[in-house]
């Protein structure tokens, strides 16, 4: 029987030799590889992703709900905010592996160049073979290990933080893109303001001149109008220049081309407005927002570490089996079981678990102490959007009231110039006092959209169709 399991063992161990060595090499070829460049990186990160936005993007302007829905699907920092998730998802299932025995294979193989043989009286005796494998297949199971336990919650307990901070960036990038999305269309509307306004100029100039020829004009006063007409210029190129900026840092948060093209469609408000008390607000902010129940979790994770802290006072207990193999032909018995069960207990280590226990009460009373803190700074956080809602309409407003009022200038300015009472000029001041009290309402209300959408972060909602 013996000679047979022998024969086993040993075929099994010169097969395992070859296996372990393609093991050995597959992990070792990957590092051995050809590296990719930085050259050959730079020349196709570029045009993929061209391509990438060339695919992603309709051809039709864009709404801000569509916008943020490509956002959540291309946004990189979402990305790496998933990865952490699946992270912690793989982090708490190794630490299940805590419950499962262990299994360990071993194989050794010796041999020496003589025999090893001791004098024994007048004579010499061998002691083993010349050559010798040996083959051992250990288990060790955890029968009390409150560590174990203690510490696949606080994974659980991690893995969800990590989901909640996916969730928490994926409305901040709502908020990112919605604010983007309004800044492109009032530097838009700032764009054609300008425009109108350098026409207006154009043609004062003209008339300036004409006066000039005519000696009804100054050369510093044609000279103040060209003046005015580069500074309008200049501030519209400016305009210009930072509308490309926001457009690009638009593409960019929606993890496109940020010189790829976008046009946006004007609209209303994606999140309603609803007036209701500050109470209500404060009540919905403190259940609803991502990062109070990151710090619960945080917290829960701390009571666990006190009783990690605690667990280190009681004994280790393990069950342990273990299977030995030898060619060894000098031995009476070639298959040894072994088995048992060991315990360990710390007895004295300098303290350290003591000041263990100590530090893990204190860094729970910190955690409650930080939840604290940010339910206050949340408190604040809804009375300021409130009152920046508040204010974004009482701007509307009087944009919309200076808005009639320009327009009635015009119409009057028009009958005067039709009668022949106003000069040019005048009637393009009216002109111009009309397209920029049209620019400021349309700031307002843009403005007001941000608030609005601030407003629905800070409660913890997520954009909807309104």
């Amino acid at each position: 029987m013996n000679s047979e399991t022998t024969n086993l063992m040993g075929g099994t161990a010169r097969r395992f030799l070859p296996v372990a060595a393609l093991l050995g090499l597959l992990l070792v070829a990957p590092g051995c590889g050809p590296r990719v460049s930085r050259v050959e990186h730079a020349a196709v990160f570029h045009p993929g992703l061209q391509a990438k936005t060339a695919a992603v993007l309709p051809e039709r302007p864009l709404t801000a709900l569509e916008c943020v829905r490509i956002a959540l699907d291309n946004n990189l920092d979402l990305r790496v905010a998933e990865i952490g998730r699946r992270l912690a998802t793989l982090d708490r299932k190794a630490a299940f592996g805590l419950f499962l025995p262990q299994i360990e294979f071993r194989f050794g193989y010796s041999g020496t160049d003589n025999p090893q043989l001791r004098r024994t009286g007048g004579g010499v005796v061998q002691l083993s073979d010349q050559r010798i494998h040996q083959t051992e297949i250990e288990v060790q199971q955890a029968v009390f290990l409150p560590q174990a336990w203690l510490l696949y919650d606080i994974r659980g307990r991690g893995e969800e933080i990590s989901s909640l901070l996916r969730d928490r960036a994926r409305q901040m990038i709502s908020l990112q893109v919605a604010t983007l999305y309004f800044a492109v269309l009032t530097l838009g509307d700032a764009e054609k303001y300008l425009g109108v306004t350098i026409e207006n100029v154009e043609a004062l100039l003209r008339e300036t001149r004409a006066f000039e020829r005519e000696g009804l004009a100054l050369p510093s006063q044609r000279q103040e109008v060209e003046t005015l007409l580069l500074e309008s210029t200049i501030a519209r190129d400016n305009v210009r220049r930072l509308l490309a900026e926001t457009r690009a840092e638009l593409m960019v948060a929606m993890g496109l081309d940020p010189f790829g093209k976008i046009e946006l469609v004007r609209q209303a408000p994606f999140l309603p407005f609803e007036r209701r008390s500050l109470e209500e607000d404060a009540l919905e902010a403190l259940t609803r927002r991502l990062e109070l129940h990151v710090d619960d979790r945080t917290l829960e994770i701390r009571k666990r570490e006190v009783q990690t802290a605690l667990a280190a006072f009681l004994p280790r207990v393990a069950g342990l089996g273990s299977f030995t193999h030898s060619s060894d032909s000098f031995l009476v018995y070639s298959n040894v079981w072994t088995y048992g069960v060991g315990a360990v207990l710390s007895a004295f280590d300098g303290f350290r678990n003591l000041f263990g226990y100590r530090a893990a009460r204190e860094r729970e009373k910190e955690a409650f102490v930080r939840r604290e803190q940010r339910c206050m700074a949340i408190l604040l956080e809804v009375l300021r959007a409130r009152h920046r809602v508040d204010q974004a309409a009482d701007y509307a407003a009087v944009a919309s009231k200076n808005l009639e009022t320009a327009e009635e200038r015009l119409r009057e300015s028009r009958a005067l110039w039709d009668e022949g009472m106003i000069q040019f000029s005048e009637l393009l001041d009216a002109v111009t006092e009309k397209e920029r009290a049209g620019f400021i309402r349309s700031m307002a209300g843009f403005q007001r959209q941000v608030a609005l959408a601030t407003l629905g972060d800070v409660l913890g909602r997520t954009p909807k169709e309104p």
